[in-house]
């Protein structure tokens, strides 16, 4: 697995030791290097035991916190215990803010958060809006180190919130990339997308190159995790770019280690051993960059890298030598992380030995970090491993039940539609700089237009008083004439919002059930609704893929268009919700927003008349010598809840083991059948006869009793 996260800078345990100690017995000679902090030593000689004296401790435990952190401990000690003496409530705080970034440099974590808490506590007290929001953002970030993801969104959304009323634009895109990379860390990648786009809008309009260059790498390791290795180079390449401008050797060694992960992902993907070869020169400019400034744990991710891409190109024992140093490396630094990883990449790589025993080992490791760690991702490749390795070794029975865990916590964090909504993003971001050019040049046109007035004004007052009464006439007649003008702008103005308004009540209206629209207009939330029962109906079109193959694009998408439309005035005749579309399968609800006795009837009722319509519609279709679908349909009623979820693209959708039931019972349907399940049959056997199937086995779901509806 490759690690692109964004990682605290940190040193070799022992370095951090030997410096420290040379910095104590020679501070003059260190620290005569920087001249800031010669002044703050000379003036700490001579401060007298004041509120000035906290400052000066606070910023010199500042400037030496990442080379000297034992020392700026010291002197930050030093500040709280004088703040506290002298009752200096903000110096107190702003000591106790040093002494958690202290202790997040040298990995004391929970040390780290109780520092940060403290300060936090006093700023709230005074009511300092900007250092609270430092404090949000410092235990937001220890939060995520130490995997307490959900906290740590909702501190960094307090940060985001106060730096909105600050209007802070330069602090608050910082603030987007921190509450991105804990989304991304939760495979959230819509929402980390969202958050990016924002940062790189607001640090182009600040021309902050190196802030930017961050955000090209956050979007390039959303495209990564999602497999789109190709989408994912272009937004390495400009964060290389950028890097390169700015001499950030820091930020060119991980970029050239992130586009070398993505040649290796694409190419492995993709079974092309000449593009995984291309990663190669990447990881060695990298691996010597990270050597040059000694930045340990940048070698051991390249080693790490390095490795699974031998694993690919099976040059298994170059390898394993290179995740032994990785690993050397990590342990000395103390990151369960990225011990984590390497255990992982020396699992795949025995597996690919045939070695199952020490495959098995090292992903019982890994796993085991990853249970400590909370870290979902990992989790679910153990269960894949686990079900690989099992079966690799003929127990059927646990690699049965590994895959099963794998796939149920995938089906949990899976988002189908979040590459088509990245790429609708990028178009957003594009639209909105367009917007803004064309007002910026609205706004210099009338600047212009004003400056030529004014300048018409100043001759036109040089005219003798002869003219002048003509002229004053022309001029009140031109200022009535231009303000009825405005008038009648102002109405067409208002006239476009009005219609926009309507327009925007009417698509809420389209994606949203009514209650639910009124609900979320009023509170801009809408709280989860339980029903105790539900039909719910899958579609889904036979051989869709091989149809796929063999007409354009453009044909495709018309001809789901008509198939779509036909069952959207089906669901609406008949009463029903409809809930999305899955490229070809199409998934709606009886018995809600509003609750009901004939739900299942109703959907079994839409069933057939969406079965007699495409039959209708595909007859047509084969007289014009056209291919054309036939389609499964699935239906199962029991318990769910329903909701919207989204902060910008609203979708109401349902969840629960009904709506995974339903899936299933499609999947195990047939053309041009209404396959039911034993809780709908008892409730439409009145009124349609059924043939009993029989009890019919159902992926992840054992064996089910179904029905075909005969119609």
């Amino acid at each position: 697995m490759k690690n692109h996260k964004r990682r605290y800078l940190s040193a070799v345990k022992y370095t951090l030791w030997i410096l420290s100690l040379f910095a104590l017995l020679l501070p003059n000679l260190i620290w005569g290097q920087d001249a800031d902090v010669e002044t703050l030593l000379h003036q700490l000689k001579t401060a007298p035991a004041d509120t000035h004296r906290v400052t000066l401790l606070v910023d010199l435990a500042w400037k030496i916190n990442e080379d000297q952190p034992q020392i700026a401990k010291e002197k930050l000690l030093e500040a709280v215990a004088l703040a506290q003496k002298l009752s200096f409530a903000k110096g107190e705080a702003d000591a106790m803010s040093g002494l958690g970034t202290v202790a997040d440099i040298e990995n004391e974590l929970k040390l780290a958060l109780d520092y940060h808490q403290k300060a936090l506590d006093i700023r709230l007290k005074l009511g300092d809006k900007r250092a609270v929001a430092a404090s949000y953002n410092n235990l937001g970030n220890v939060n995520e180190a130490l995997g307490e993801y959900y906290e740590a969104i909702d501190l960094q959304h307090k940060n985001l919130q106060i730096l909105k009323e600050l209007k802070d634009t330069a602090r608050l895109a910082r603030a987007e990339v921190n509450i991105a990379g804990v989304y991304e860390a939760l495979g959230i990648y819509i929402t980390a997308n969202e958050h990016l786009q924002e940062a790189r809008y607001n640090f182009e309009s600040l021309s902050d190159t190196a802030s930017l260059a961050k955000v090209f790498n956050g979007l390039g390791h959303i495209w990564f995790e999602n497999e789109k290795f190709d989408q994912s180079l272009p937004m390495y390449e400009k964060a290389l770019e950028l890097y390169k401008k700015n001499d950030d050797t820091l930020g060119i060694a991980g970029t050239l280690s992130n586009i070398a992960n993505a040649y290796d992902g694409w190419g492995d993907k993709d079974e092309r051993l000449d593009t995984v070869r291309k990663a190669i020169p990447f990881y060695q400019e990298a691996l010597e960059l990270y050597s040059r400034i000694g930045d340990s744990s940048g070698i051991a991710a390249v080693y790490n890298n390095w490795g699974t891409t031998c694993k690919h190109l099976k040059q298994y024992d170059k390898g394993l030598a290179y995740l032994r140093k990785s690993l050397a490396i990590r342990k000395r630094l103390g990151r369960r992380d990225g011990i984590m990883e390497t255990y992982n990449s020396f699992g795949d790589i025995y597996f690919g030995k045939k070695n199952n025993k020490l495959a098995l080992t090292y992903t019982n490791m890994y796993y085991g970090i990853a249970l400590e760690l909370k870290d979902e991702k990992f989790e679910q490749k153990a269960y894949k491993d686990y079900s690989k390795i099992y079966a690799e070794m003929g127990d059927f029975t646990k690699a049965y039940e590994y895959r099963k865990r794998y796939d149920e916590m995938r089906y949990r964090r899976l988002d189908e539609n979040r590459a088509h909504e990245f790429t609708r993003r990028e178009s957003l971001y594009a639209d909105r700089k367009k917007e803004d050019d064309l007002k910026r040049k609205e706004l210099e046109v009338a600047q212009k237009d004003a400056e030529l007035s004014r300048n018409r004004a100043t001759r036109n007052g040089l005219i003798g008083g002869a003219v002048a009464l003509l002229l004053l006439t022309t001029l009140l007649y031109n200022r009535n004439r231009l303000r009825a003008r405005s008038n009648e702008q102002l109405a067409a103005k208002n006239a476009v919002i009005e219609r926009a308004r309507k327009r925007a009540d009417e698509l809420l209206m389209n994606i949203l059930p009514e209650a639910a629209a009124a609900e979320l207009k009023i509170n801009n939330s809408v709280k989860p609704i339980r029903y105790e029962s539900v039909t719910v109906m899958f579609t889904d079109f036979k051989g869709f893929t091989k149809i796929a193959e063999l007409v354009s694009p453009e044909e495709l998408i018309e001809e789901l268009d008509a198939c779509f439309r036909l069952f959207d005035s089906i669901v609406e005749q008949y009463g029903l919700e409809k809930i999305k579309t899955i490229g070809d399968s199409y998934m709606c609800a009886g018995g809600l927003p509003v609750k009901n006795d004939t739900h299942a009837l109703n959907t079994v009722e839409a069933a057939i008349a969406m079965q007699r319509g495409l039959k209708a519609l595909m007859d047509k279709k084969a007289a014009e010598g056209k291919h054309v679908f036939e389609m499964r349909i699935g239906i199962h009623t029991g318990p769910v809840v329903a909701g919207v979820v989204g902060s910008h693209k609203f979708a109401y959708d349902i969840w629960g083991d009904t709506v995974n039931i339903a899936s299933r019972i499609e999947q195990a349907s047939e053309p041009n059948k209404i396959n039911i399940s034993s809780s709908t049959y008892e409730l439409v056997k009145h009124k349609y006869p059924c043939l009993q199937r029989g009890l019919v086995a159902a992926k992840n779901k054992g064996s089910i009793e179904m029905y075909f509806v005969e119609f």
